[in-house]
């Protein structure tokens, strides 16, 4: 029995390892020629007339982070690819790796189409961008219940996964309304896509008979989806008898998909010259807020939990790796039954809802040295908005730009994601713009390709600057 319930919290417990995250290419935010500058910070310039972004190409971002690696849940027994429930493993080496609050984000950006010049006293741009934004939380005594599942209580509240799709219509104006002060705003029109949501709120499981075990749970998911709907139900009783219909997410549906609603977000900046001030030469001071909006969605499917105990059995192990007729399809069936019947929810209708977005807060200061004007050391703290989801990210920078095409950073970053090493690199002679770079440098990879580390990303990017370098 307790192995079978170790199987059905491990369907939570390895879920949040397997988000991939990235936001903005922070390791950017100090060059002056960064085509993108102004998704980083609203009110900054561009050291070019004007830019065209290359369809498609012209600024791909993805990535992985978070404090929950692959290493944490997945370990070598011997030459064995494992678990950390794994009893052979011992409690101390499996659950090291884990904190008291577990989390994981994707951020994704591409950019569709995009363009900015020079004009009416200040730089504008334009942008359509494709958006993902995907979170992840998990306790730690979710993975201590999987591991040890011993004779008591777990308290596995704070589960909980946020994932929104939507598109972005943006307008930016960047001016000097002083001599030291630049200020910036963009604003953008939304089209919702999709969401998903899963908000467990309270949830105890009780392990303390020999035979069997329950959990009791306040539990709440949404989907925002054109065209969704859960399918046939499944009949189940609660510990007391009373019937109910549990929602198999083996049997939800997707028909006609399309846009699901509509949004409106702003994004907000401002630059401060204290050397223009005449306090003190070569040091700038900035800050933005990005993503200040909501998201209105026509049709949102509901499913709760009515917190009453439910009974479990007859679980079955499931295979870490693929093998002869273990397919990945058939893992991620056998992980979707087992998550409904974890959380039990019950139909609750179709509604229309509102949600904010995950908002972003930059402050930067950067000093250019007075030995040689074309390098400088920079200080950006990053922090996201988001609730259960929000994270703090310092990183500390040296930007040199030796030619006015060529452009480079290397930075080192700590915060609630653990400490990583970033670089960019930008060339962007007459008529060409090559970026690339990494907030998280790739580490070591598993023989799938997988990034065995808890943060790893980059972003790409080819467009067409025209006029030559102001700066």
């Amino acid at each position: 029995m307790k192995k079978n319930i170790r199987n059905i919290l491990a369907v939570a417990a390895l879920g949040f390892c397997a988000s991939a995250s990235a936001q903005n290419l922070n390791s950017a935010y100090f060059l002056d020629g960064y085509t993108y500058g102004h998704q980083l910070n609203p009110a900054k310039d561009y050291d070019r007339k004007g830019y065209v972004s290359f369809p498609l190409l012209g600024n791909i971002n993805m990535g992985m982070t978070g404090n929950l690696s692959l290493t944490d849940v997945l370990m070598f027994n011997g030459n064995e690819l494992t678990t950390y429930m794994n009893p052979n493993i011992p409690m101390e080496e499996a659950l090291r790796g884990f904190s008291s609050s577990n989390f994981s984000h994707m951020n994704t950006r591409m950019d569709l189409l995009g363009f900015g010049f020079h004009a009416w006293g200040g730089f504008n741009t334009f942008n359509v961008s494709v958006r993902t934004n995907v979170a992840f939380n998990a306790p730690y005594e979710l993975f201590e219940a999987t591991k040890e599942l011993a004779n008591k209580d777990y308290d596995i509240s704070g589960l909980g996964m946020d994932a929104t799709a939507w598109a972005e219509i943006g307008f930016g104006h960047s001016r000097k309304v002083a001599d030291a002060w630049r200020v910036g705003g963009k604003v953008k029109v939304l089209l919702a896509g999709a969401r998903a949501m899963l908000d467990v709120d309270k949830a105890q499981l009780n392990l303390k008979a020999p035979d069997k075990w329950t959990l009791s749970a306040d539990a709440r998911a949404e989907v925002s989806v054109k065209g969704f709907g859960w399918g046939e139900m499944e009949h189940k009783e609660f510990k007391d008898g009373t019937p109910y219909e549990q929602i198999d997410f083996g049997n939800v549906g997707i028909e006609n998909p399309g846009p699901n609603g509509w949004g409106l977000a702003f994004d907000l900046g401002a630059e401060w010259d204290l050397g223009e001030q005449g306090w003190l030469d070569g040091m700038k001071v900035s800050a933005s807020l990005l993503d200040l909006g909501f998201l209105s969605w026509n049709e949102t499917h509901v499913a709760y939990n009515m917190g009453k105990e439910v009974e479990f059995t007859g679980f079955n192990d499931i295979k870490v790796e693929d093998g002869p007729g273990v397919s990945v399809e058939k893992q991620s069936d056998d992980y979707a039954d087992r998550f409904s019947s974890l959380v039990a929810l019950q139909d609750g209708g179709v509604k229309s809802s509102a949600n904010m977005l995950g908002a972003t807060l930059n402050i930067g200061v950067e000093y250019q040295m007075p030995f040689y004007k074309k390098l400088s050391v920079g200080l950006l703290s990053t922090t996201r908005i988001q609730g259960r989801y929000s994270w703090n990210e310092e990183r500390i920078s040296a930007t040199v730009s030796p030619l006015k095409w060529l452009e480079a950073s290397v930075n080192l970053g700590f915060g609630s994601m653990g400490a990583s090493f970033g670089w960019v690199a930008n060339i962007h002679p007459k008529g060409f713009n090559l970026f690339v770079g990494m907030d998280h440098t790739v580490g070591t990879l598993s023989k799938q390709g997988i990034p065995l580390g808890n943060n790893t990303g980059v972003t790409i990017g080819i467009n067409i600057p025209f006029g030559k370098s102001t700066m």
